[in-house]
């Protein structure tokens, strides 16, 4: 005989949530609505386990500080872990179960978890749609998952939203003076993680860089370009390139960055999607994956990214293939919550009515309703 269930058994851990009949609608149909504009670029879905080893998750994680990931062990005494972002399961898949018939454009929809600080719409499980550009190098494959992006953002019903457009070259040009003292560059990174601009400026500092050069440094950090003004720094970064004797007067790697991002935006002026844009040289993803553009996107009234990602041409050597790679992941929870209240209330209302079929005769009753259930009809 079972057991009486207590009223205590009826709570579900920190970070997770039900979803009520009409919410849980709503979100299926977002995430379709999402997928249907990825698919019309050419992506095939793909899907992975939501459990791994947790040796094959760890690049996905700052290693600066704790991991996020929930662990576990199985019977046999492995660790476990539930995937907490799904590029790098992905990887894993490309690396060793798919031809090498690249470029690869997949794209997925999935939930993960992540053990992290609970907030408003910043949940331990959540669900991501996305996409991994495989085998493709270059501004032209950047600019493709940046239009795809804001396609599916579209099609999802917003329209007010900001990309915020980054390189991790500004974060190897703040490292350049500095010793491999790996608390220090631990340090300056998650600084830069947290927007921490006075205590970023007092470590370079501290670490040696001359104080003009930091000034500069954090002019550019704390400075937003629009996609025109950025264009009309070029021949700021030809003096960059090719200086004079002493006018080199910031790394190369932030002329890079500058450089880079420019083609970028060139591409999406193809598409006419630059007014989306904005270049913040201060974004910049946990992950340490990334090896190029990183961006971040950003809706009115929501206090943190409703997506991101960027280039990472260097994770699937972790699995022993060697590729370049873009792609990104919105965040379906935080894209509902962005979603203009009209926009909302027409998702609630989108799915088709409830017939009732009502007579005497049974048998009449449930053929009629067999019928409109054949004719697609509730």
């Amino acid at each position: 005989m079972c057991a009486k269930v207590s009223r205590d058994n009826f709570h579900i851990p920190p970070g997770m949530r039900d979803w009520l009949p009409g919410e849980a609608y709503r979100k299926r149909e977002l995430v379709n609505r999402l997928l249907a504009a990825i698919s019309l670029w050419g992506y095939e879905e793909i899907n992975t386990p939501l459990m791994e080893y947790y040796q094959v998750l760890l690049p996905g994680e700052n290693l600066c500080g704790p991991d996020h990931l929930y662990k576990l062990t199985d019977r046999d005494g492995r660790i476990l872990a539930l995937r907490s972002e799904m590029t790098t399961p992905i990887a894993r898949v490309i690396s060793s179960k798919l031809p090498d018939q690249y470029p690869w454009r997949l794209m997925y929809g999935g939930e993960v978890f992540r053990y992290e600080e609970i907030q408003t719409g910043k949940q331990r499980e959540f669900c991501q749609v996305g996409v991994e550009l495989i085998g493709e190098e270059g501004p032209e494959a950047d600019s493709e998952v940046l239009a795809i992006a804001i396609e599916a953002l579209q099609a999802a019903g917003l329209d007010d939203f900001t990309i915020s457009l980054g390189h991790t070259g500004v974060l190897k040009s703040l490292l350049e003076n500095f010793t491999a003292d790996e608390a220090q560059l631990n340090e300056v990174r998650n600084l830069l993680l947290e927007k921490d601009f006075v205590g970023l400026s007092g470590c370079l500092l501290t670490a040696g860089m001359e104080k003009g050069k930091v000034e500069k440094i954090m002019g550019f950090l704390t400075r937003q370009f629009s996609a025109s003004e950025l264009e009309q720094m070029e021949n700021w970064d030809r003096a960059q390139a090719n200086p004079e004797p002493g006018q080199a007067d910031l790394p190369p790697e932030l002329a890079e960055a500058f450089a880079g991002l420019r083609r970028t935006i060139q591409y999406l002026k193809l598409y006419g999607y630059e007014r989306y844009i904005q270049v913040d040289l201060s974004t910049l993803r946990s992950q340490e994956y990334y090896t190029g553009m990183v961006f971040e996107i950003y809706a009115p009234g929501i206090g943190y990214p409703i997506g991101g990602g960027g280039r990472y041409d260097e994770l699937l050597r972790y699995f022993g293939k060697d590729y370049a790679a873009t792609g990104f992941a919105l965040g379906v929870e935080r894209i509902l919550l962005s979603l203009p209240q009209d926009q909302e209330g027409a998702a609630a209302s989108a799915q088709a009515p409830l017939l009732l079929v009502a007579g005497t005769d049974p048998q009449k009753v449930l053929r009629k309703a067999q019928e409109h259930r054949k004719a697609g009809r509730r």
